[in-house]
């Protein structure tokens, strides 16, 4: 009973949340939905954790989103082709790491290194929604002050984007009753829908979004011999930073104590600790799914696990309930999300991503290590910078989102190391 009641409460979470990642991905949201449908299941069966959700999540959709632009050279029709290529390859690389016994690599994965990229990365991921509050055309630094000039700023869209934040807020950190907490994505979500359908909003909206279950079909390489060094570029990074994110949420909800009743007696056991390999070959087995039932690369989920292990999931169960759930949403409830405003996504995916942009840790690390947190500054600023600078360090392959991190793990070897050899 107690994964039912987890499994529901995730899907209430993950159906609006899904939708709001596949359009941080630059894909239609009803591929948001297909990443959460096989992709939950099987990373629950094969993995090793009892509370990891799987599905797609921001910074796996932000790298994804960067990746399909280049490999397509912004041609939209080519976005989905690309995307269901990078989650099969996503999962086989995961998949081969985990056969080769390479998890222990993510033990060691420097975590002020991260902190500083995902940090940055969450500040991007939040500034890239922001023209869906105010319903006007994605902006980027090209075209800023044209749109800004020529289009007008929907009042309707700031409303909405307005009461569905302060919907999020006042049942996220106002509310003492944990099952009111885990309902504020598909409270905004619903409020939001009925208030459009009310009152005929006018801003822009999901419409359409097809009825079905997704073909599982295997996708063609043929398109990328032009493009192969930039994909598999692309491919290590998702697989790198999503393992990354998925194994640190496992391992810090695998630690912690189990409930206990009246008298003291825990409920019960604590799982067995979570194994790196078995987890990476979760994921590989997951992010392979979601790409042959034609969607994007997938991840652990930092804020739903956290809801899944608070819920009182009690094994991967948790995670099959999930999946009917989104499937027969997918068959019968679709109609149902015509009238979302992409206004509110827009705030889905800003309220999700704010708690990751960890200043104060940063500011932290640097006071009680220097040399780490110099690291964590200069991981969090090139993030931030290389998009902008769009350097050219390949032929074809340009600084991104992506830099930022290596740059920080090259720093983060070379100072290492030196302080090593000096002690």
């Amino acid at each position: 009973m107690r994964d039912v009641v987890a499994g529901i409460t995730i899907a209430m979470i993950i159906i609006p949340q899904s939708m709001a990642y596949a359009e941080l991905a630059s894909l239609p949201p009803v591929y948001g939905l297909y990443a959460s449908l096989i992709p939950v299941s099987l990373a629950a069966i094969f993995g090793s954790s009892r509370y990891l959700a799987t599905g797609p999540v921001a910074m796996v959709a932000l790298l994804t989103s960067v990746a399909v632009m280049s490999l397509s050279s912004n041609q939209e029709n080519l976005y989905i082709y690309f995307a269901i290529l990078l989650a099969v390859s996503v999962g086989l690389f995961q998949i081969f790491l985990a056969l080769i016994k390479a998890g222990n690599f993510f033990d060691r994965v420097p975590e002020h290194v991260l902190l500083g990229f995902t940090s940055a990365a969450a500040g991007i991921i939040a500034l890239t929604q922001l023209h869906k509050l105010f319903a006007l055309p994605k902006i980027n630094f090209d075209n800023i002050v044209n749109i800004i000039s020529t289009h007008s700023i929907h009042q309707s869209a700031i409303l909405i984007s307005l009461l569905s934040l302060l919907i999020l807020y006042f049942m996220k950190y106002h509310s003492k009753s944990l099952f009111v907490k885990n309902l504020a994505v598909f409270t905004a979500v619903v409020v939001s829908i009925i208030i459009s359908t009310i009152f005929a909003y006018s801003g822009p909206i999901v419409a359409n979004i097809p009825s079905g279950l997704p073909q599982i079909t295997i996708p063609s390489y043929s398109q990328l011999l032009y493009s192969l060094p930039m994909f598999l570029m692309h491919t290590i990074i998702i697989s790198l930073v999503g393992f990354m994110e998925a194994i640190a949420i496992a391992k810090a909800l695998s630690i912690k104590k189990p409930e206990k009743d009246d008298k003291g007696v825990e409920l019960f056991k604590n799982p067995s600790p979570v194994q790196t390999n078995q987890e990476l070959f979760g994921q590989g087995i997951a992010n392979v799914s979601s790409g042959l039932s034609g969607s994007f690369p997938v991840s652990g989920s930092f804020s739903r696990s956290a809801v899944n292990e608070l819920a009182g999931a009690y094994s991967g169960f948790s995670s099959i309930i999930t999946t009917i759930i989104v499937g027969l949403t997918l068959l019968y409830a679709t109609p149902l999300l015509y009238n979302l405003p992409k206004a509110t996504l827009g705030v889905v995916v800003i309220f999700a991503v704010l708690p990751l942009i960890r200043i104060e840790k940063m500011y932290q690390i640097y006071q009680d290590d220097k040399t780490k947190g110099t690291i964590v500054w200069l991981t969090f600023l090139s993030t931030l910078i290389f998009p902008i600078l769009s350097l050219e360090i390949l032929t074809g392959v340009h600084t991104h989102i992506w830099t930022g991190i290596i740059f920080g793990f090259i720093l983060s070897f070379i100072f290492d190391k030196k302080i090593t050899h000096d002690t």
